[in-house]
């Protein structure tokens, strides 16, 4: 018997544990999940619903295959409603990560340079870490760390939200990221490029 006391609005399914806490998931999906017991877990600052031995709530609702893993794409665990999940590898995964605790510029990827008076761009693809440049703005190092996520991390980069992209930055960083394309989870970006490349000369 299950130790959740679950709900329905619309389509979606909410399931709230004994201390409290909520859980989302497809009112579709309720049967594979109804008949266990349900406790939150917390790993790594972030909670997740696992069952009595461990297995976490989203490995009931997608089957995933040996050697890929289920990603929550808002970065929202207690969010196990399909339009927030999806499969990938481990390396996509990576990609789709909240801000380092360590961070003081409130962007991944970018800092202040104090040796250059600059802000520093740059992303990490595959333990690679490529540098994107050095750039006399903020919101200029922002949109290069955009652009190299585009290109590298497609749909699996965390973007901020940046006004128009000056053609210059995509120009430089596009240069940049494409010596390291074999890394890329967004290759298409590439022949897009060399298109465009092409067209302009």
């Amino acid at each position: 018997m299950s130790n959740v006391v679950y709900s329905f609005d619309g389509s979606v399914g909410y399931g709230k544990l004994p201390n409290g806490m909520v859980f989302r998931f497809d009112r579709d999906a309720f049967h594979k999940i109804s008949n266990v017991k349900w406790y939150a877990s917390c790993e790594s600052g972030r909670f997740y619903i696992i069952d009595c031995r461990g297995r976490k709530l989203h490995s009931y609702l997608l089957n995933c295959l040996k050697g890929y893993e289920v990603d929550h794409i808002s970065l929202d665990t207690l969010d196990n409603c399909s339009s927030n999940l999806r499969i990938c590898t481990h390396q996509q995964n990576q990609m789709n990560q909240p801000i380092q605790k360590n961070n003081t510029s409130g962007v991944s990827g970018v800092s202040w340079y104090a040796p250059r008076n600059k802000f520093r761009a740059r992303i990490k693809v595959n333990q690679k870490e490529i540098h994107l440049g050095y750039f006399d703005t903020f919101d200029d190092a922002v949109i290069a760390r955009n652009i190299g996520m585009r290109c590298m991390f497609g749909a699996y980069g965390r973007y901020d939200n940046v006004g128009k992209i000056p053609l210059w930055i995509e120009k430089l960083v596009a240069e940049k990221c494409i010596r390291f394309v074999e890394l890329s989870q967004n290759s298409a970006f590439f022949d897009f490029w060399a298109l465009e490349v092409a067209a302009n000369a």
